[in-house]
């Protein structure tokens, strides 16, 4: 326990492609959620969260570092991040936290599952139990400090919960007066919707709502064929972006209704499972008697598009609602009011780190970009921040059709969500009157004056925080494995793991 009211326990959840609609907090009516929704009832739920960089490695490296894509360096997925920087759980290891990390770290470069060796490269996490990237959910490699590959034959949130409560068992044993930061990472509910049984039939497709701005198959491939000229070197129907043997079709060919309602069913199942875990860790925390001395955060990176205008579940970094999006939650008993809605716009990604720093009295590095959104949290101010930017970084390898390879840059507002490429005006969407992102007035000669106004706005950020239109990371990374080539690898290191139960 950690004896210092202004020095809490952190404990964070992240589970990977969930959009902030699949919650039962959120309003769905169908999704069981019953852990996360508490986390709702008893602290304060961000109805308006979103990321300024919706893929995986990018939003990671900013909540580690409170910094944009251009002040840490990481554009793209699967690059090994720099060490040397200033990380959050460096600066709370030095304030007296224990650290640890459970789960995916995809921080490390190419390898998968790929060892995460002690030291500088785990940025100050000091208990470590997990692997560099994949999501094999039910033939999951993990790694500790000797580097030796572990396999547990159970589904991977199922194990690392138990890591995670082990972590803060010890830590809660020390009995040192020194807090904790935990945090974990669940491949759920990203796809390949990998699952036992009980959780894959637990919804019925037949009873899926699905999400507004679903395309008819003509609407669909006129809405890829307009990507391909400015956004897509390939049509995403490579092997090596499939659903990776989930029973889908491959990224980007159209799916029917049934199959999309089939998918989100699923989809569905892997968040009520993560929700099972967040409970177990929920109640191991009250009964080690520390709930009420923990800050609990519930996030992800980005959403999942779920076929909202065209685009399937491998394609993510894009600036709709439905990407850019996440659930946040944050718990602090007697701190925080329970119950509580914001509306307010947040960066998750780069304003995270300064919010836990001031909340726990820790001076905040320069390097810094994000904004502390502790205001909002104890009902000081109505608002911290009054756009979230977006950016899409340029792609220098176009045979890799899993990223854009023309650089994007926008800004989204209560009011507007605005994205232009280098040379064009690619979307403007009115949010009060078309929330659902349908009708783009890019083209609208009309509102040419607060396109204008936002183009401005766009060049100050990135002048502010060195952004640049060519930046850039020459795709693959040393050591990249492929899907076919990370499945087949796998299928090779789990008889040579040693298996624990």
């Amino acid at each position: 326990m950690s004896g210092n009211e202004n020095r809490p326990n952190i404990l964070i959840f992240y589970p990977d492609q969930m959009r902030a609609d699949a919650m039962g907090c959120a309003g769905n009516p169908i999704v069981k959620t019953p852990y996360i929704d508490r986390l709702a009832n008893e602290g304060v739920h961000f109805t308006d969260a979103y990321v300024s960089y919706p893929v995986c490695c990018p939003f990671r490296a900013s909540l580690f570092t409170g910094k944009y894509a251009q002040g840490h360096g990481l554009y793209q997925n699967h690059f090994p991040l720099r060490a040397d920087q200033i990380f959050l759980a460096h600066l709370l290891k030095d304030a007296g936290y224990h650290t640890g990390y459970v789960g995916k770290w995809h921080l490390e470069g190419g390898p998968r599952p790929g060892f995460v060796p002690p030291g500088e490269r785990r940025f100050g996490f000091d208990y470590f139990i997990g692997f560099n990237r994949g999501h094999f959910y039910l033939k999951s490699i993990f790694y500790k400090d000797d580097g030796r590959p572990y396999h547990c034959p159970r589904w991977e949130p199922e194990y690392q919960t138990e890591h995670l409560i082990d972590f803060i068992e010890q830590s809660v044993a020390k009995d040192d007066g020194n807090p904790f930061f935990g945090f974990v990472c669940y491949g759920p509910p990203h796809f390949p919707n990998v699952m036992p049984d009980h959780l894959r039939n637990l919804y019925d497709p037949a009873e899926i709502e699905l999400p507004p701005s679903i395309l008819s198959p003509e609407e669909h491939e006129a809405a890829r064929q307009e990507r391909l000229k400015y956004d897509y070197a390939a049509n995403l129907k490579s092997e090596d972006h499939s659903h990776a043997g989930d029973g889908h079709k491959p990224q980007g060919e159209q799916e029917t209704e049934e199959e999309t309602r089939k998918f989100i069913a699923e989809y569905y199942g892997m968040i009520t499972g993560v929700d099972h875990n967040v409970g177990r860790v929920l109640n191991a925390l009250d009964r080690l008697d520390v709930a009420g001395d923990t800050i609990v955060i519930f996030l992800s990176d980005h959403g999942d598009m779920l076929g909202q205008h065209g685009y399937y579940c491998g394609i993510k970094k894009t600036a709709y609602r439905a990407a850019m999006q996440v659930p946040f939650i944050v718990r602090y008993p007697g701190k925080f009011p329970a119950g509580k809605k914001v509306d307010a716009l947040i960066d998750v990604a780069v304003d995270t780190m300064p919010t836990l720093l001031e909340l726990c009295g820790i001076p905040t590095p320069n390097s810094v970009h994000g904004t502390s959104y502790l205001p909002l949290l104890d009902g000081t101010a109505e608002e911290t921040r009054d756009a979230v930017m977006y950016q899409s970084m340029k792609m220098l390898d176009g045979d890799i059709s899993e990223f854009t390879c023309m650089p994007e840059r926008g800004i989204r507002t209560k009011d507007w969500l605005y994205v232009r490429q280098p040379e064009r005006r690619k979307m403007l969407f009115d949010l009060q009157n078309d929330p659902d992102e349908i009708k783009n007035l890019a083209d609208d000669g009309s509102l040419t004056g607060l396109m204008d106004d936002f183009d401005e706005r766009i060049r100050k950020h990135m002048e502010e925080t060195g952004d640049d239109w060519d930046l850039a990371l020459d795709f693959p990374p040393e050591n990249y494995l492929t899907q076919a080539e990370g499945r087949k690898y796998m299928d090779e290191l789990v008889p040579r793991a040693i298996r624990v139960p």
